[in-house]
């Protein structure tokens, strides 16, 4: 009796209940992340201890090599910590967290959109304990995915506690990825804004945002308890915005931004694809061999290993390389560029391998990298104009993380809290807005969707009584058949059709174009299909019981199904044959454009 008592009151009544229990995952999720910043920091120190370098930064290659071939053990430990620290990692996410690896952003990103919500508690738990040995060991990555993901799961945990509906649930999902981008970053704004902005392209969660602020504020006020309240980065030196000439190299900084953001995703990528798909080892040694290329990487470039965050600050204070022993700017430039591509490798390398770590800090590394780099060319041509390499770190740093997340508004609300400071705001408006233009066909979380009318979690919002008013064939005069396919095809040739359509799922005919199911490679387990295999066809992955509508049936009838069976389009059929299918992107422009003119069609 008192306990049912108990579960009415604490059960979500309003708007009032979720801005509290808003406040108590961010208390949660603070106290975490001082528990995770407190095990990784004990753990880098301890491995620090294990390889005291014998050279500096500032050594040249030649010196290096020279230096290393006299020490074959610190070789040796050198390219085996970081191979000994993703095997670990890699054991600990196969058999605990179900083989996930990555950053946990996207997963966090998909349950927000497609699962209501809904994660499995204790692998956020379990990818940070494979966090700490990933990047203790020397790889390369950042500590915000797993701090983010157990803030998130730490919110779906009060959310499932007090019975809450998948609404509330998504929102204090949100709540607890701010709580801990808040405090691991001390920055309570950009943690909020970060979090509502990085599940959409081109939208943010608005409902989200005040139980965003309240959790991330008081995170931050939590942890500020253990790591004090000045700013996550000092950057030590004086930055400004001195002339506006200096706005064309900006422009470039963005294009560079751009070009590295794409590198960095196509490396992800082609890297998945290669230790998911191609290489044929047990999974367990793959984060391994990641690790062991990485540690091949840091005998000449220790810079990129880790964070990276030490050798950001040195350039912050006007530390530059020398790999090439050429006293030339041009060749400092070249110096930077190579360290970002360098800490483009070693990140995809890591994470693409199954290892565990975030992106977020390798993005500031690399988006500083490219900022030193253009700096030094703006030091180079306007020689009478007092230019901060500074100030272009700075901007780099929010420039690049806007493109490749498609962030604008974390990009620069973050940055100028870590750093606590909003001189160069205009340029780093500038650089953050244009990358992300020039970026917008490419992001590294996968799961991001266009806005709210394109995500499951906003069909709420969609009016019932027009979507099920419109009638399929009154508002398409013909459907689309590209990704009709035949359930004789080859795996082969359907993995070389998604690609060059984009897409996931396809409707699957018989040869007499009669309707035979729906096949989603979002559904299979990729890495153990035959791709292969010659004689290996579609027909067994074939899910025959997704049903099918006629032309007769309403948007309404339609994205129903689609959210049942978590596909994105469904098949049209007249007498048992394939006429096309109706995208979930179809129906929501078809919606769109009805209320936008305020019109409908025919009502069955």
């Amino acid at each position: 009796m008192f306990r049912d008592t108990f579960l009415d009151r604490i059960q979500i009544k309003g708007t009032y209940y979720i801005y509290f229990y808003s406040i108590l995952v961010g208390v949660l999720s603070g106290a975490a992340t001082i528990v995770f910043v407190f095990l990784l920091h004990s753990a880098e120190r301890f491995v620090f201890t294990l390889h005291q370098r014998s050279y500096d930064d500032n050594h040249t290659i030649i010196e290096k090599i020279q230096l290393l071939a006299d020490q074959p053990g610190k070789i040796a430990l050198l390219v085996l910590l970081p191979a000994l620290g993703a095997f670990l990692s890699g054991v600990i996410t196969h058999y605990w967290a179900d083989g996930r690896g990555g950053t946990g952003a996207d997963a966090m990103i998909k349950s927000f959109h497609r699962k209501e919500g809904r994660i499995k508690k204790h692998i956020p738990f379990i990818k940070s304990l494979g966090t700490i040995l990933t990047l203790s060991s020397g790889g390369s990555g950042g500590k915000e995915g797993p701090v983010a993901q157990i803030g998130g799961a730490i919110g779906v945990i009060v959310a499932d506690f007090v019975k809450a509906g998948a609404r509330a649930r998504r929102t204090l999902l949100l709540a607890g990825t701010a709580a801990g981008l808040g405090a691991v970053f001390k920055a309570p704004l950009g943690g909020a804004l970060t979090a509502v902005e990085m599940v959409y392209k081109e939208d943010i969660e608005a409902d989200a945002l005040v139980p965003c602020f309240l959790s991330s504020v008081t995170a931050y006020l939590v942890y500020s308890m253990y790591a004090g309240t000045g700013n996550f980065m000092n950057i030590g030196v004086k930055v400004s915005f001195s002339h506006t000439w200096e706005l064309l190299f900006y422009l470039l900084l963005g294009v560079f931004c751009f070009v590295f953001g794409f590198l960095l995703i196509k490396g992800f990528n082609d890297t998945r694809v290669i230790f998911g798909r191609k290489l044929k080892v047990h999974p367990l040694l793959k984060p391994a061999i990641g690790g062991l290329m990485v540690g091949g990487i840091s005998l000449l470039f220790f810079e990129v290993t880790g964070g990276g965050t030490s050798f950001l600050a040195q350039t912050f204070s006007g530390a530059s390389p020398n790999f090439f022993g050429v006293e030339s700017q041009y060749v400092v430039a070249i110096s930077f560029l190579l360290i970002a591509f360098m800490k483009i490798v070693s990140t995809t390398l890591t994470i693409g391998s199954g290892g565990s770590a975030g992106i977020f800090g390798p993005s500031l590394f690399i988006g500083g990298m490219l900022g030193a780099a253009v700096g030094t060319i703006a030091q180079i041509l306007l020689p009478d104009v007092d230019i901060s390499i500074g100030s272009y770190i700075f901007v780099g740093m929010g420039g690049f993380y806007a493109g490749v997340a498609n962030a604008p508004l974390a990009g620069i609300i973050m940055i100028s809290e870590m750093t606590g400071t909003y001189v160069l705001l205009v340029p780093l408006i500038i650089v953050s807005i244009f990358t992300f233009i020039l970026s917008k066909k490419i992001t590294y979380y996968k799961s991001q969707v266009e806005n709210r009318f394109s995500s499951p979690a906003h069909h709420y919002d969609m009016r019932i009584d027009v979507i099920e008013s419109i009638v399929i064939k009154s508002a398409f005069h013909e459907y689309s058949n590209l990704a009709v396919v035949s359930n004789t095809m080859l795996l082969r040739d359907l993995r070389a059709r998604a690609f060059d359509l984009q897409a996931s799922d396809f409707v699957v005919v018989d040869d007499h174009h009669n309707y035979f199911g729906v096949l989603s490679l979002r559904h299979l387990d990729m890495r153990n299909l035959p791709w292969s295999d010659e004689n290996h066809t579609i027909s067994a992955h074939v899910d025959c019981n997704v049903p099918t509508i006629t032309h007769n049936g309403s948007l309404g009838d339609a994205l129903q199904v689609i959210l049942e069976c978590d596909i994105d389009k469904i098949a049209i059929v007249t007498k048992g044959k394939v006429e096309g299918y109706v995208s979930v992107k179809d129906i929501f422009n078809c919606y769109l454009s009805i209320v936008k003119s305020k019109k409908h069609h025919p009502v069955k």
